[in-house]
């Protein structure tokens, strides 16, 4: 990818993305948990992999793969996957992790590219999965070019980090994440900010996710699994905390 053709917000996010691939020492990931996740799951990226479905010979685009985590697990199910970094680093280490696990002719595509220009063909994904990626970016550009790749009856699902709440909002301002993990383009979407992202396709699931109390309870590390378990129980019973979440999943149809 031609350094020249990018904008000031893409150089920003190789920028960081380099910083963060230079900090990561590759680990062997969790991979049975995300490869038959039940739909009642309090974690989002299991419930991400539960609404793809059988995905078996299907082509499927990890877009934003990062370093491979989710790569892996695409693979084990039976994908043709095509795996896109704008990171030159990220992917480097994505390739080193699928070789890691002996999936190198696993027929995987890792190759680096940008979410606004693929270099794919017109309607030539199944399904696009997008792991917490749309956040950093110009999101019509970026809906664009999904609904491009994406065949009639696609699927594209998302994991976002969203604050609907106004008052989320204030104290994120008030505490904000530390400036090495994050770059000055990202933030958590708001509700206009999804309905760009969806808009022109049918939503056939969605979840919200992790009430503010979760982070810290979850960091501090007490008990770490009921503490989503109890996520999950009152985000189910009590409708109105959807408000509150921080945390969006989500299956689009084209």
């Amino acid at each position: 990818m031609a350094q020249a053709n990018l904008s000031e917000r893409d150089r920003a996010e190789i920028k960081r993305s380099a910083a963060e691939a230079a900090r990561i020492a590759l680990a062997p990931v969790e991979v049975d948990r995300y490869l038959n996740p039940p739909a009642t799951t309090p974690y989002g990226l299991e419930y991400a992999f539960f609404l793809l479905g059988d995905v078996k010979g299907k082509t499927v685009l990890d877009l934003g793969c990062g370093t491979g985590e989710n790569l892996i697990p695409l693979v084990k199910r039976g994908a043709r996957v095509i795996a896109m970094d704008i990171s030159p680093q990220l992917v480097a280490l994505a390739w080193r992790r699928l070789e890691s696990y002996g999936m190198s002719d696993a027929g995987a595509i890792v190759r680096v590219g940008s979410a606004y220009e693929t270099g794919l063909p017109d309607e030539s994904v199944d399904l696009v999965f997008s792991m917490a990626l749309l956040h950093h970016l110009d999101l019509p550009r970026a809906r664009q070019e999904i609904y491009r790749v994406l065949h009639p009856g696609g699927l594209f699902i998302l994991r976002e980090p969203i604050r609907f709440s106004r008052t989320m909002n204030f104290l994120r301002k008030l505490f904000p994440a530390p400036k090495a993990d994050i770059s000055d383009y990202e933030h958590p979407m708001t509700r206009a900010e999804l309905a760009v992202v969806t808009n022109g396709f049918t939503v056939l699931a969605e979840r919200t996710f992790r009430l503010p109390f979760v982070p810290l309870m979850v960091w501090s590390g007490l008990f770490r699994k009921r503490v989503w378990r109890v996520d999950r129980w009152l985000l189910q019973h009590f409708p109105k905390l959807e408000h509150f979440a921080t945390g969006k999943v989500m299956s689009l149809r084209k």
